[in-house]
């Protein structure tokens, strides 16, 4: 568990199989309150908690939990450190926890419990009286004015900053309270090529692709299009998916035997962004539709019987029948017969 640039990062090892769940805090813990964080794992549910702010993963492969060894709080010692170099661990934690418990037990007195401490005040934590700000005084001046509204460019998106304003007359300065604010999400970039597309018949297709790299910001949805290929600019049929979560569609509205260029629509509030490139795909013949009726022309003794191919082959037509009276009397890929 570490809480490193805004994020509560969760990490779980059972076995081969690894788990993590991040849970974006922002700025809104560092108020020099208490907070409350719980971690919990619930057969293949893994959450995690901070306030109100809640986020989980689930991962079905995961073993149980068994903990044999000792736990250490706030940091791990340095001797065994190479042996987690996957968790990327980050400098101990720095602040002050109270209130400690495991499982469904009685709060732990960690000052009594612990076998060892190393950098640890365990004789209570600092006074509340006194303004404890988790962040370094690396402010910078936005404005001086008279003003009551500034405009800040240059920003980075989705990114939370912190501002407080400071009022001066001749009796002195006073600051208020900082309050935290984010930038909107920029449109996404570089969305990726659809990685794979199949046919579940000739009339749909599924799509699967990966999460595009570097979004800055929350995907609302994504869009498949689908292109004749070789044909016009305007997708065929398209299908929009708001469970950003998915990685893997539906195209529906497609024709059979038909060459298909399939791309991947991205969006964030900001706006979408389609890929550059896009993943062809034949889809399968169907059975045909519309089957025109055979006309005849008459004579005394016969009669020539002809007919038109369907109006919607969905394939190569390799055969026709044509019956007279219930019983058929031509098979064969001609498109006349002679009823004598």
């Amino acid at each position: 568990v570490e809480l490193k640039s805004g994020i509560l990062n969760i990490f779980l090892r059972t076995g081969v199989v690894f788990t993590q769940v991040d849970l974006w805090l922002g700025l809104s813990y560092c108020d020099g309150k208490w907070n409350e964080v719980t971690v919990n794992k619930e057969g293949s549910v893994i959450s995690a908690t901070m306030n109100e702010l809640r986020e989980q993963a689930l991962e079905p492969r995961v073993q149980q939990l068994k903990v044999n060894s000792p736990v250490y709080v706030g940091g791990i010692p340095p001797d065994i450190q190479s042996f987690y170099r996957e968790l990327g661990l980050e400098q101990g934690f720095g602040g002050c926890m109270k209130d400690v418990k495991f499982t469904r037990g009685a709060v732990v007195n960690l000052a009594s419990v612990s076998s060892s401490a190393v950098r640890v005040n365990l004789d209570g934590c600092l006074s509340t009286d006194s303004a404890v700000n988790c962040r370094g005084n690396d402010s910078i001046l936005v404005y001086r004015g008279k003003e009551q509204s500034v405009y800040e460019s240059a920003l980075q998106p989705f990114t939370e900053y912190l501002y407080r304003v400071v009022a001066l007359n001749e009796g002195g300065s006073v600051s208020s309270v900082w309050t935290h604010v984010r930038t909107r999400e920029s449109v996404p970039q570089n969305v990726p090529t659809p990685s794979r597309v199949h046919s579940i018949n000739g009339y749909s297709i599924e799509v699967t692709w990966d999460k595009p790299a570097g979004v800055i910001g929350v995907i609302e949805k994504y869009i498949l299009k689908a292109y004749e290929a070789d044909g016009p600019t305007v997708p065929i049929t398209s299908a929009e998916l708001t469970d950003a979560g998915m990685l893997t569609g539906v195209l529906r509205g497609l024709h059979p035997f038909t060459n298909y260029a399939v791309t991947l629509t991205a969006c964030t509030l900001a706006g979408c962004t389609e890929s550059l490139h896009a993943l062809n795909i034949s889809t399968p013949q169907e059975a045909p539709e519309d089957v025109q009726s055979p006309t005849a022309i008459s004579f005394p003794t016969f009669l020539l019987m002809s007919w038109s191919p369907p109006k919607t082959p969905n394939g190569i037509i390799t055969q026709y029948t044509l019956y007279m009276n219930g019983i058929p009397i031509y098979s064969g890929n001609g498109t006349k017969y002679v009823v004598k």
